[in-house]
């Protein structure tokens, strides 16, 4: 009976152990992602007159959308927003309004059929509104998901 009790006891001793193990393993991992070599969050880079606000992809919907805040000093008109991922140019796209005045936020969605982790570059084409003459002007920058 002592010998069975001894070797029950080592049994839960050591299952206790490995759980307290693997929830420290865990936790570690869900809170420092870096460890595991893969960058979680989402970036980006350049769009010079432009306050990125957001931006992501929404594998459900094959939707990659780019949120930003108009700082050129001047009323826009959004003529195109496209996405070069490796040597694919997706260029179809929806914005909640082409026209944004100075300073007001707009988002636009691009149809993509992307992976999860890609890096491509984003260009917005634009025209300004309060000229006479319109030239196309685009802003670029690269995003990371």
């Amino acid at each position: 009976m002592k010998r069975g009790q001894a070797t029950l006891e080592l049994l839960i001793g050591y299952s206790l152990a490995i759980v307290v193990i693997a929830i420290t393993l865990s936790l570690i991992f869900l809170l420092f992602p870096s460890i595991t070599g893969k960058n979680t969050a989402a970036s980006y880079s350049g769009f010079q007159g432009l306050r990125i606000i957001g931006q992501g992809y929404d594998p459900s919907s094959s939707l990659f959308f780019i949120k930003f805040q108009n700082l050129l000093n001047e009323n826009i008109n959004i003529t195109a927003v496209s996405m070069l991922v490796g040597s694919i140019n997706y260029t179809s796209f929806t914005c909640t309004s082409k026209y944004v005045l100075a300073l007001d936020n707009e988002e636009c969605n691009l149809t993509a059929s992307l992976s999860t982790g890609f890096s491509g570059n984003v260009y917005i084409h634009y025209t300004p509104a309060n000229t006479s003459i319109h030239p196309s002007i685009a802003i670029n920058g690269k995003v990371t998901n």
